[in-house]
């Protein structure tokens, strides 16, 4: 079996996504209508995540043991 599109001209592997024109202007459209994470306040960000987002999700655990990359 063959294929007449040439694939690794669909990868850019800087990124490791599929990149084709379509990609590309949706992508770009998305940056533009959405707005940055950076951007929004701290009440939005509160908002968004709810006030028991750490009880749900906590960033660590008691049972982790401490390590050291040294």
């Amino acid at each position: 079996m063959s294929s007449r599109v040439d694939s690794k001209a669909l990868l850019n592997f800087d990124r490791d996504l599929p990149v084709t024109p379509e990609d590309v202007d949706a992508l770009r459209r998305l940056r533009a209508e959405v707005p940055s994470w950076f951007s929004l306040d701290w009440q939005t960000l509160q908002d968004l995540v709810g006030p028991d987002a750490l009880d749900r999700r906590p960033l660590a655990r008691d049972a982790w043991a401490p390590f050291s990359l040294e």
